[in-house]
Parts: C-alpha cells; structure tokens; sequence
C-alpha cells in the first residue's frame, strides 16, 4: 500500500538525518515516530477522499442514476492504493448497484473481489459463486460472512437459507442457525427460523424486508424491491400514480 511506503521513506529519511546529527538511536525513534504519524494521517486523508467518493456515488443512486453511480465509484481507483481495501470496497459497491439492475453476469466480476464488511456484496458473491456451481470455498466464505457480521441475524439465516435451499444440506442448515441463536438468544427472527426449521416449514426470509429483496433470490422479492425502486423513482419526479 502506497500509504504505507510513503510513511516508511519519510520515517526513514528523517530518521537517518537525524540519526548522523544525533544518535542512532535517537534517529531509529525519530524515524519510527515518524512513519507511525505519517501513515495514520495518510490514511486519514485518504479515506476521507474515499468515503467523499461513496457520498458522491449515494447521492446518484438517490436520484435514480445508476449507470452514473457506477463511473464515479470507478474514479475512485485512483484511491485504491492508498486505503486499507479500497479496491475491495470499490468493487463491493458497484457489484451491489449492479446486482440489483439484474446484471448478475457483470455483477459477478466485481464481487469475486467483495469485502465480508460489506455483508450485502459477499452475501451476493456467495450467490453468485452458487448460481456459477464455484462450491469449492463456499463453506470457507460463509464462515467468513458470518465472521464479519456476527451479530446480525440475517447472515445466519441467509446462510441456513442457502444451505438448506440451495445446496440441499439440512445438517449445516441447522448448524448455523444454532451458532446463530448461541450469539444472539433472544433473537425472534432467528428463533422463528429455528421453530419453521424444525417443523420442516419454509421460513420466511421476506421478514427482513429489502436486505432479502436485494438478494433477488424470489419472484415475490424482486418485484416487492423492483416496486419499491419505482415508487422511489416516481416520488423523485413527483409523479402520483400508484403501482398495485
């Protein structure tokens, strides 16, 4: 990471000079303290520019500008070297915009690279690893998708939906919704899932509402998040006609 090169070469630099003016050692501590300020406020600056891209990127979404949302999340590659996984952040977003366009095939190429953070896109990737029959890491990915959102309940439902209804395995179905109720006990959705799981019924996943729509994984779903997409589009243009 550029960041971290440039912190090093300054610490280093200054260091060295003082380490000839001084000490050696008195240069080796300068020269560390400096590398340390250094990389925190490169990091600092960086990100800054970073999230003003993703506020940017927002603000076209917002006005229903997809296409457009995707250009500037992609000028931010010029960040990427300098932000922890700005590469890995850019792709998430632009393969969740493009996802829920329906361009599954183009989405895919950008969240092979996804962030488990960003529980949306890896939780895309993960389906579009399934859809593509990649299963050869997919019990190291969910892993990591719950790992990284261990306290959300939807990740271990949406886990125990893939399991059981994608991959036909009740045994790992019911492994991670137990984890999930031992993180978080009180949960009701997770102690519905667990009681339709149990009773051999279908849960369902639409209580979570557009964070499941999202995942495009139903008829029903997709229309409800394609409608709500409309509605949006139509309030922004003031329009008054209602979708039935």
């Amino acid at each position: 990471m550029l960041s971290l090169l440039i912190a090093l070469f300054a610490g280093a630099v200054t260091g060295t000079a003082i380490g000839f003016i001084v000490n050696a050692g008195f240069g080796i501590f300068i020269g560390l303290f400096i590398a340390t300020a250094a990389f925190i406020l490169l990091t600092r600056y960086f990100s800054k520019k970073l999230q003003a891209v993703f506020l940017a990127a927002n603000n076209d979404l917002q006005k229903q500008r997809p296409e457009r949302a995707v250009a500037v999340l992609k000028e931010g590659y010029k960040l990427k070297n300098f932000v922890i996984l700005g590469k890995a952040q850019i792709d998430s977003q632009i393969g969740i915009i493009l996802y829920t366009q329906k361009k599954f095939g183009e989405a895919y190429k950008y969240l092979q690279n996804s962030n488990p953070r960003i529980m949306a896109a890896y939780a895309m990737m993960i389906i579009g690893h399934i859809k593509n029959n990649r299963l050869k890491s997919i019990d190291r990915d969910i892993n990591l998708l719950i790992k990284f959102n261990k306290k959300d309940p939807f990740a271990y439902s949406l886990a125990s939906y893939l399991y059981e209804s994608e991959l036909g395995n009740r045994e790992k179905a019911l492994e991670i919704l137990m984890k999930g109720l031992k993180v978080m006990p009180g949960n009701p959705k997770l102690k519905d899932h667990h009681t339709a799981f149990q009773n051999n019924k279908s849960y369902k996943m639409d209580k979570y509402g557009e964070i499941w729509y999202q995942m495009m994984l139903d008829k029903k779903g997709i229309s409800r998040f394609q409608n709500k997409m409309i509605r949006s589009q139509q309030k922004s243009m003031k329009v008054k006609s209602r979708i039935k």
